[in-house]
């Protein structure tokens, strides 16, 4: 896992992932509330949101207020005109972020989806499966085969300079 306080550098991932994408896929950014009240110290954090729109789940115990505090310096958001249900029931709130030079992009909030899980907690279980036999518990069969094949999360990622 990253060290706290480490850099991340989602900014650059997510070009080399859309790259790897046929044309008419959409690529998101999907995070828990907490990797987003972060978001202001990763690296480049303002280019984030126009390379992939950022989808922001709640997360037990952490409060969805001050969403625009936490925007990376140069952003505003302001709510698009309607509140969504997807097909399986989940409220999704749609907003739009803007940059100074007027691009949008477009912001969506999952506030009742608290479910308990991390990042952390993956990677360790994946680490963990790779000595055991047997999925991680937290991913399902084909995700799990997936990462454990391709050698996924096997060893920490090296802070950058």
């Amino acid at each position: 896992p990253m060290a706290a306080g480490a850099p991340n550098y989602s900014v650059e991932t997510l070009p080399r992932l859309r790259a790897q994408l046929p044309a008419n896929c959409e690529l998101f950014c999907l995070m828990g509330a907490d990797s987003f009240f972060s978001l202001r110290r990763w690296h480049r954090a303002a280019e984030i949101p126009f390379l992939a729109p950022l989808i922001v789940a709640s997360r037990p115990g952490q409060p969805l207020d001050h969403l625009r505090a936490a925007l990376p310096e140069g952003l505003s958001m302001e709510p698009a005109p309607h509140k969504e249900k997807n097909q399986t029931g989940v409220v999704v709130h749609c907003y739009s972020i803007a940059n100074a030079a007027g691009e949008r992009a477009p912001f969506y909030l999952l506030p009742e989806l608290d479910v308990e899980i991390s990042a952390s907690e993956i990677r360790a279980q994946v680490r963990a499966a790779i000595s055991k036999p047997g999925s991680p518990k937290l991913l399902p069969d084909a995700v799990a085969e997936y990462v454990l094949t391709r050698g996924l999360y096997q060893t920490p990622v090296a802070n950058r300079q």
